[in-house]
């Protein structure tokens, strides 16, 4: 079973709430990069099962040979259209119409349907009005599980309708030993940088990230325009970039402070060239807008345009 032990026992009282038929519809909340993937993939596989040993898929059956292959006719997933630009990357009315019409035919072979719903978030207000139709009103034998990292930003009318189970975060050493497995320098800093979720990319494995921080150290108007034409929304999402600046801008008044970087610790030095530079009363002006664009991270606006903008206020908080 490809499951993290600190969500062994989340596994165990969700997996019996399915056995036992407790609800049409789950709501799993918790850090993405934690495992959760992991235990609703184990989860979505034990209730596809024919035949479940315990609270275990059997791993033989015929529904789960054909979801070890992917192509498992119970089961749908709703998602963003990734192949649109990211002012598209919102679940729209008409698939969620095409679940409706999937949850209304007949199962193949599985106890169950199930409809997976990887980010919540996605949905946008139309959207999340017709999927409530179908929450007010289940299927037999059908199952929606939705996910996400906020339950607070999700319409109460669909949290009101779903069954919903908060995961387990792992303790520091658990996550400690996920990321020291990876042979990863520093591993310490950046379980601290990624809040404690073992599962991060590493930033040196993500391109835009490494250049925002080479940007950040010389922002010039070639390094912002040569950064911006290169970010790519379905690598690296707006929240990731923001959250990157915000623990920037918090070092850089560490610095100012004569204390060290708490997150980028190897730029201290540079950092100290910076701050003797920086007008904050401009600094103050862009964590206001940080905060402002955080707000509406999810929100399909001009995405690449706004960071740009952002990139350009920062570069003038340099006097």
């Amino acid at each position: 079973m490809s499951l993290y032990s600190w969500h062994a026992q989340d596994y165990q009282n969700l997996a019996t709430n399915i056995k036992k038929h407790s609800f049409n519809a789950l709501l799993v909340h918790g850090a993405a990069n934690s495992g959760r993937a992991e235990l609703i993939n184990e989860l979505i596989k034990f209730a596809l099962c024919q035949s479940p040993q315990d609270l275990n898929a059997c791993g033989k059956c015929s529904s789960c040979i054909l979801w070890n292959e992917g192509n498992h006719p119970d089961i749908t997933s709703l998602v963003a259209d990734s192949s649109e630009e990211r002012k598209s990357l919102q679940i729209k009315v008409e698939q969620v119409r095409e679940i409706i019409d999937f949850a209304s035919k007949s199962r193949h072979l599985s106890p169950r349907k199930i409809i997976h719903i990887p980010d919540a978030m996605q949905l946008n207000l139309n959207s999340a009005n017709a999927l409530l139709k179908i929450l007010e009103e289940p299927v037999p034998e059908c199952i929606f599980i939705l996910q996400t990292n906020n339950i607070n930003k999700l319409l109460p009318t669909i949290k009101s309708r779903c069954f919903k189970y908060q995961l387990a975060h792992p303790r520091w050493s658990e996550a400690l030993a996920v990321v020291q497995e990876n042979n990863l320098d520093n591993a310490e800093f950046w379980l601290r940088y990624f809040h404690g979720e073992p599962l991060f990319i590493p930033p040196f494995e993500n391109h835009e990230l490494v250049q925002l921080r080479t940007t950040l150290l010389k922002p010039s108007i070639d390094a912002i325009f040569a950064l911006v034409k290169e970010l790519d929304p379905k690598r690296v999402g707006m929240a990731q970039l923001l959250d990157f600046m915000f623990k920037w801008l918090s070092d850089l008044l560490l610095v100012k402070q004569g204390s060290a970087a708490n997150y980028f610790a190897e730029d201290t030095e540079d950092m100290h060239k910076l701050v003797v530079k920086i007008n904050y009363d401009k600094l103050f002006n862009l964590q206001e807008n940080l905060v402002f664009l955080t707000l509406w991270s999810e929100h399909p606006l001009n995405h690449k345009l706004q960071f740009e903008n952002l990139l350009f206020k920062y570069q003038q908080i340099y006097v």
